[in-house]
């Protein structure tokens, strides 16, 4: 009995070690989560601005193949759809409940349908955090092409540039003709979308809703010209775009893991509780087989004085 009291003190305080861990994991991620979801969310309003005016003076290039090719290479619309990667937004640790399985599993039904609908399409993932890894190996046929971990500070212009420029690499010069983006956006601490969108070509023909928008530009004058305006204000709306996609991730992942660490670390005090109780009935049996045990053998030896004194 007494073996088997160590035995569960020595397993409370290992629940208790895996409390107080995930008790800490929880405050780090509500810190880190305060600080990425205020920037995701006025980045995702500039975000929106910005493709509202590149739309807006992009709609006489629509029909004028030459004036697209001046804007951007990123802009020109291959005929063949041979070749496609989709970037997916994992992340580099775990602990953040089904996050990285909800984007994988996203992307998995994302290119099925794709290679459904273009049966002579190639299909490949490029992974950014190294948990992602797992589901895309395990679960689908699909090639990884590269994994990239993110920084130790989180999401940083640097992560952003450093994708623009492996998704401009395979779109210009490695012959992919579409580049599709997995990630998850953030609606708040519980709420998270997984979504797929596409990235190059680069798409400034549709709004919104998908309608096409119409503005006369005859009274509109431009300074220096406006194929100038747009070569400078596509590039840079691509780079604010995957900055604004880490973002939303990260806060994604900082969300997820904190509502997972609360959650475990509730079921770690019940399971404390529980233990505490099974603790104190072991315990209290103990204590009376003890208690049981002495008067015992005070009887036997009050018995034996009796006999021998003849009392």
């Amino acid at each position: 009995m007494s073996q088997k009291l160590v035995d569960l003190k020595n397993k409370m305080a290992s629940v208790s070690n895996i409390k107080d861990t995930t008790e800490t994991m929880s405050t780090v991620a509500a810190a880190k989560l305060a600080r990425s979801r205020a920037k995701a969310l006025s980045l995702r309003a500039y975000t929106k601005r910005l493709r509202k005016i590149a739309l807006l003076q992009s709609q006489y290039t629509l029909n004028n193949s030459e004036a697209i090719k001046k804007v951007s290479p990123l802009l020109i619309q291959k005929r063949n759809k041979a070749k496609t990667v989709v970037f997916m937004i994992a992340s580099d640790i775990g602990m953040c409940g089904s996050y990285n399985g909800i984007i994988g599993k996203k992307t998995h039904l994302f290119l099925d349908e794709y290679l459904k609908n273009n049966k002579e399409a190639e299909a490949g993932v490029w992974i950014k955090g190294k948990r992602g890894e797992r589901y895309i190996k395990t679960k689908t046929p699909f090639p990884i092409l590269k994994i990239a971990p993110w920084s130790a500070e989180g999401v940083t212009m640097e992560d952003a540039l450093s994708l623009v420029g492996e998704m401009t690499d395979l779109f210009l010069n490695r012959g992919i003709d579409e580049i599709y983006c997995a990630y998850t956006k953030f609606h708040g601490p519980a709420k998270r979308e997984p979504m797929v969108i596409r990235m190059l070509p680069f798409s400034l023909d549709e709004g919104e809703n998908g309608h096409e928008h119409h503005h006369n530009f005859e009274d509109w004058i431009y300074e220096p010209d406006l194929l100038a305006i747009l070569a400078e204000l596509v590039p840079n709306y691509f780079k604010i775009q995957i900055f604004n996609i880490l973002l939303e991730s990260y806060a994604s992942e900082q969300g997820a893991r904190m509502m997972a660490m609360e959650d475990a670390s509730e079921r770690a005090s019940e399971k404390l509780q529980e233990m505490g109780i099974q603790y104190n009935r072991m315990r209290r049996d103990l204590i009376t087989l003890d208690l049981l045990g002495t008067l015992s053998a005070a009887a036997v030896i009050e018995k034996e004085s009796a006999s021998q004194t003849g009392f």
